[in-house]
């Protein structure tokens, strides 16, 4: 697998162009989680997620490499996006990065999950995962990279909380397809997203079955 294939999964619908920064509450509140053997917790969103223990997490440092080269994929001579993609750094928490194998195993595609979180609490308008699907999906569009959209975006209950699932194909030289599901809830101010990547129904299977293991605590009514 090449490197390139490898960060294809970053392309992230994270960065909406909605312009404004977060307050810095959010993000003293905010914080990465943590591991505990297999088991992500992050007490700020309430979130846990368990990964099979022989998948492969990634090092925050190389995380943050392959955010930076998805990005110039993304943007390629694009001004304004590269400054959107600039603008949102201080939102943007990548919680955390995990592969079905280690980078570099010789393997056709090497499945994925991405876990990051977007604080919204600079755009008031954006109260569902769908709201903030909508813009990730108009950055997607005006990027370089030719996305298709199989689907509309849909609504999906997981661990008791309302999701809003957007799908995406692009297809990466030579000639394969790969797959992308954006599950997004917003919590606390923050937008929760779930990035899983694949290229069949094997590795799709696999992913759902990690996202089954999620568990969120109830949120208070505003």
């Amino acid at each position: 697998m090449r490197y390139g294939k490898a960060c294809l999964w970053i392309v992230v619908g994270l960065w909406v162009v909605l312009g404004g920064g977060c307050g810095k509450k959010a993000a003293e509140q905010m914080n990465v989680g943590w591991f505990k053997g297999p088991v992500y917790y992050n007490d700020y969103l309430g979130f846990t997620i368990t990964l099979p223990a022989d998948w492969s997490i990634q090092d925050p440092q190389m995380t943050q490499k392959m955010v930076q080269t998805g990005e110039q994929i993304i943007a390629g001579n694009d001004e304004n996006l590269k400054a959107a993609f600039e603008a949102s750094q201080a939102r943007n928490f990548n919680l955390f990065t995990a592969f079905q194998h280690p980078l570099g195993s010789p393997v056709p595609y090497n499945p994925s999950l991405n876990v990051v979180a977007e604080s919204v609490a600079h755009a008031p308008g954006i109260k569902t995962g769908a709201d903030y699907l909508f813009h990730a999906r108009r950055l997607l569009e005006s990027g370089r990279m030719k996305f298709a959209f199989p689907r509309e975006v849909y609504a999906e209950t997981l661990a008791g909380a309302e999701f809003h699932v957007m799908t995406t194909e692009v297809s990466v030289p030579p000639a394969q397809a790969v797959k992308q599901e954006y599950l997004a809830t917003v919590r606390k101010g923050h937008v929760l997203l779930l990035i899983l990547s694949y290229s069949t129904d094997e590795e799709r299977a696999a992913l759902y079955d990690i996202v089954g293991t999620m568990t969120l605590t109830p949120q208070e009514r505003p």
